[in-house]
């Protein structure tokens, strides 16, 4: 375990680790989102031409392990474009695309599990369907996207911690940083500090989660 001098000399750079992480997270989380939204509608439009590529693009992602999603990019499209890829672009890429995915299914499911008489007594009543989706469908969807999100939201937080093997220096790559750089210094609390931000993390977002659940059960009862 690291020494009290030594933890306090490395809190500084762990915690810098922790914003990054942080911050490459949430910018993967928003575009991800925004992406899954776009893939989950396409995937419940009425015009079945529209949904073949969001099923093939969602099923292609969903079954590749992130690691090689990874490196296909930052490895892979730079050999294909004939140019380089800096780690941070290709790690919030590969994010927000295995992001994307999963949440486009969490909409998709949280759009059909909406009774349909509802969309049918909003066109009864002359709505057109893009007011039917937001007036209507995505309000009640919403509430039961919730848990799902959350968990796609925590997968993805955890996934971040894969862009150090890029060379992308976040909470686990300045962790594995100073453990490397003080073998045999018993720096091993390096990592156990690592773990503890992620659990606080995930902790966190998942009771976040939970809060929001909190009126639609008072809602329902």
């Amino acid at each position: 375990m690291i020494g009290t001098g030594h933890f306090s000399a490395y809190l500084t750079l762990l915690l810098e680790g922790a914003a990054i992480t942080l911050e490459l997270s949430l910018g993967a989380l928003i575009l991800g989102t925004a992406g899954g939204v776009m893939l989950g509608l396409l995937r419940t439009t009425r015009i079945r031409a529209l949904h073949a590529l969001p099923l093939a693009y969602v099923e292609i992602v969903r079954s590749i392990p992130f690691l090689i999603l990874l490196f296909f990019i930052y490895y892979g499209l730079p050999l294909a474009l004939n140019t380089d890829i800096p780690a941070y672009p290709a790690a919030i890429a590969a994010l927000s695309i295995y992001c994307s995915a999963y949440m486009a299914e969490v909409v998709r499911a949280g759009l059909q599990s909406v009774p349909p008489g509802q969309a049918e007594a909003a066109a009864a009543l002359g709505l057109r369907y893009r007011q039917i989706v937001r007036l209507v469908i995505l309000p009640q969807a919403m509430r039961l996207m919730v848990p799902p999100t959350i968990g796609v939201y925590i997968s993805t937080i955890k996934e971040s911690s894969l862009a150090s093997v890029i060379g992308f220096v976040e909470l686990l790559g300045t962790g594995n940083e100073i453990r490397e750089s003080n073998a045999g210094r018993g720096t091993g609390g390096a990592l156990v500090f690592v773990a503890i931000c992620y659990f606080v993390i995930c902790f966190a977002l998942s009771r976040l989660g939970r809060s929001a659940e909190r009126p639609r059960a008072g809602w329902a009862r």
